[in-house]
């Protein structure tokens, strides 16, 4: 099955945009833009009324803008995908202007660097200044000569079956691979839905724990009564259940699901600056927590933390938050992960979650 991926590189390596993506359980699908560049717009209401493959980052600014793919072409199921690849891959030549590694751009992340962001945002929460923070960090790998972006896409379909796995390159992005289980929005006609995802403990021999921490417990209702809050305020009433146990690789989460009714689809765009960003990548209360974590964290979330996916008003619609990912660069990995504070976090505590959940993509690239 991994050779069916063959002529994905040779894509990124002539700077063409395309997303290849797996919606959990579903066939994947190749969408390339073949005329023009993809949108590069400046706010989520401008997506009101269109389709096509959103890219959305963290924070919106020149160097992080958020994409709209058109889908020229689209291509669903593995073994259409592998038959296009197969003809296309002829006209596909290396591209030698494709980006240098600039020297001294390779960034180390470490333990001495999370304390102090750790310190910045833990005061603050015992201040009372913020209900809950969610601090992120990165790590850099260097990438080896056999590293290969399709087949690390292939590893994440294959291990990550209750997830998103998409992998994504444009000339104004660069390329991301990543697997998410966090749904933003999905739905179709009147039928639609949305999670509140938050808490995070180790899947041990494939047992869910028995209980949860207290902390870990009021996160994930901290995100669930924000998700039902901003709905109400676009005037939804939805149906919710959980919270609930998942599994995501090999770590647990805690899970609320909404469902409703969605009378004003053409403005999706809307209500994605309702739910965008989630207290589970960013914190309470949303706009002073947002500015705090851009000033305090320490460097550029980029796409990690942003959503990504299908988007169409008038079908279907299935758009997840960009959690376990990665940046792929010419000689390096970026790698991103993060975890909500509350006042009771504890640093050693937090810095080992992280590193759990970098394994999860460490693991794929292994």
């Amino acid at each position: 099955m991994g050779g069916q991926m063959k002529g994905i590189e040779a894509l990124i390596r002539q700077n063409k945009s395309f997303v290849i993506y797996r919606v959990p359980h579903e066939e994947p699908v190749l969408i390339l833009q073949t005329f023009g560049q993809p949108l590069c717009l400046t706010d989520l209401e401008e997506l009101n009324g269109k389709t096509g493959f959103v890219f959305a980052p963290f924070q919106m600014m020149d160097l992080s803008p958020l994409m709209l793919l058109k889908p020229d072409i689209s291509i669903k199921g593995w073994d259409k995908i592998k038959n296009y690849l197969s003809l296309e891959k002829e006209g596909l030549e290396t591209n030698p202007s494709i980006e240098k590694v600039k020297k001294g751009c390779l960034q180390n992340d470490n333990y001495n660097s999370y304390r102090q962001a750790f310190s910045f945002f833990i005061d603050s929460l015992r201040k009372k200044e913020f209900e809950k923070l969610v601090l992120s960090r990165m790590a850099v790998y260097p990438k080896s000569e056999f590293f290969s972006s399709e087949k690390v896409f292939y590893n994440a379909c294959h291990w990550y079956a209750d997830a998103f796995v998409y992998l994504y390159h444009s000339p104004q992005t660069g390329t991301w691979l990543g697997s998410t289980p966090e749904i933003l929005l999905s739905g179709e006609a009147e039928h639609w839905n949305t999670v509140a995802i938050a808490g995070t403990v180790p899947f041990r021999r494939a047992i869910f724990p028995d209980a949860w921490s207290e902390k870990n417990s009021r996160e994930q209702q901290l995100v669930a009564d924000y998700v039902r809050s901003q709905l109400i305020s676009f005037g939804i009433n939805s149906l919710e259940k959980g919270p609930y146990m998942i599994r995501a690789g090999e770590l647990a989460h805690l899970k609320s699901e909404f469902s409703f009714d969605l009378p004003k689809k053409e403005r999706l765009g809307s209500l994605l600056c309702l739910l965008h960003p989630t207290p589970a990548v960013c914190g309470l209360p949303k706009e002073e927590a947002y500015r705090f974590i851009i000033e305090k964290e320490g460097y550029n979330r980029r796409y990690y933390s942003g959503f990504l996916g299908w988007l169409n008003p008038n079908g279907k619609t299935n758009l997840y938050v960009n959690l376990r990912c990665m940046e792929i660069k010419a000689s390096y990995l970026t790698l991103y992960a993060g975890g909500g504070l509350l006042s009771s976090s504890e640093l050693d505590l937090e810095w080992k979650e992280t590193e759990a959940k970098l394994e999860t993509m460490l693991a794929i690239i292994k």
